[in-house]
């Protein structure tokens, strides 16, 4: 996956790109609400770690996009 030729239309600049980067940034805010503040998730701190971590990525795929896209 990492090998494959860059897709056309999907390059930094690109409308492609600021999609994912958007995607990014929507999955983060849904793990966020709708996991790291479930009930289920907060009274399981190995659970709750685990789905912070999850945005903390996300955040960092957002980041990341954004250095080369923006």
């Amino acid at each position: 996956m990492a090998s494959d030729p860059e897709p056309t239309g999907f390059a930094p600049g690109s409308f492609g790109c600021h999609e994912a980067m958007h995607m990014a940034s929507v999955l983060m805010e849904t793990v966020d609400e709708r996991l790291c503040e479930h009930p289920a998730i907060k009274a399981n701190p190995e659970w709750l770690e685990l789905a912070q971590k999850a945005r903390a990525y996300l955040f960092t795929l957002y980041q990341s996009i954004g250095d080369k896209h923006l």
